[in-house]
């Protein structure tokens, strides 16, 4: 009986001799064969294992059974253009294994002869599941970077436009600038800490008061805790920054016994942090004829960052602001948790 007479099954019973198959059933990859039916009449241990199915259910066409059903077309489109031109084909699809999960295989096809008569087909498929969801999780990494990296540029940006102003003389506008950097440079800091999750709103605070206040004695924080996402907790981190200079140079920090209160609070319904900061205790206050940097740059750069809103009032008896955006309430924050970074950033200050 030959070969074409035979049932698939009957043709694996009697594929190879012995030491071929000890070496197909111990290679570390999935290997099938095909006869010049089309029909698939071979598979190693690896294969059956990996499918938890025998052989005689997946020889023939069994093995397309296990194909998820959306690339099941594709799969055999390809593997029968590939057999009726005799040309080597590489595809991708999912097959099911014995667990029952799909996992991505890549199977690589390439004709056989003997004699020199078409033979069939000898394949070899590997499990690429992790090396796709690596490159998905890469793309997704890189679109995230780029993102991220396009919104710090904007910010960079706004800050250069405001602080290189023509009626300000060369090196206060230098000064100016790279006081905000760093400021954009410490909130960057504290989210690589936390690898850019969800930031502790008072952590957030903390590390930025800290330079100027060192022995919180001057800037009164009260507030529920909060958590903030990436973007908002570098725009709450420069606006803080941005009323702190303000206050330092013209407000109450400028004197020995001026004050701020700095509060929030969260509204459980829009899901909103709410931020007050009110100086008391300064120089007389009066409304600016022109807004500055550091107001615009708090009504409008860092709010759009944040996705929320801010306004400065000039009230008499000191500089009030309001700001919202979007937060996460987290109940179980300890009030006397310790943030990474706000100690060695105080320690910096002194």
């Amino acid at each position: 009986m030959n070969d074409e007479a035979m049932s698939p099954y009957e043709r694996a019973l009697i594929t190879g001799d012995r030491e071929f198959r000890e070496l197909a059933d111990f290679a570390p990859v999935m290997i099938w064969r095909s006869g010049p039916d089309e029909l698939c009449d071979w598979f190693n241990s690896p294969w059956l294992a990996y499918t938890g199915r025998p052989m005689i259910r997946e020889v023939g066409q069994g093995w397309a059974e296990g194909v998820h059903p959306d690339d099941l077309q594709r799969c055999l489109t390809t593997y029968l253009n590939a057999f009726r031109k005799r040309e080597p084909f590489s595809m991708e699809y999912r097959l099911r294994r014995h667990d029952g999960e799909y996992r991505w295989l890549l199977d690589n096809g390439k004709p056989f002869y003997r004699d020199d008569y078409f033979a069939g087909y000898w394949g070899s498929c590997v499990d690429i599941t992790a090396h796709r969801d690596a490159e998905r999780a890469q793309r997704i990494l890189v679109n995230e970077l780029s993102h991220r990296v396009k919104n710090t540029l904007a910010v960079v940006q706004a800050m250069a436009t405001q602080s290189f102003a023509v009626d300000r003389p060369a090196e206060e506008s230098l000064a100016a600038f790279e006081s905000r950097l760093q400021a954009l440079a410490g909130a960057h800091d504290l989210l690589v800490t936390h690898a850019w999750e969800d930031v502790a709103l008072r952590g957030v605070v903390e590390a930025t008061v800290a330079p100027h206040d060192p022995g919180n004695a001057r800037i009164v924080l009260d507030g529920p805790p909060l958590m903030l996402g990436s973007a908002t907790a570098v725009s709450v981190a420069m606006a803080i920054h941005e009323l702190l200079t303000n206050a330092a140079k013209y407000g109450a920090l400028s004197v020995p016994f001026g004050q701020v209160d700095l509060s929030w609070r969260f509204d459980p319904d829009s899901q909103r942090l709410q931020m007050t900061w009110k100086e008391a205790g300064g120089p007389p206050v009066k409304p600016p004829l022109h807004r500055g940097f550091g107001v615009r740059f708090i009504e409008r750069v860092l709010a759009c960052q944040a996705g929320g809103a801010a306004a400065v009032a000039f009230e008499p008896d000191g500089v009030r602001c309001r700001f919202e955006a979007p937060a996460r309430s987290w109940k179980h924050i300890a009030e006397n948790i310790s943030y990474a970074g706000v100690d060695s950033l105080r320690a910096q200050s002194t």
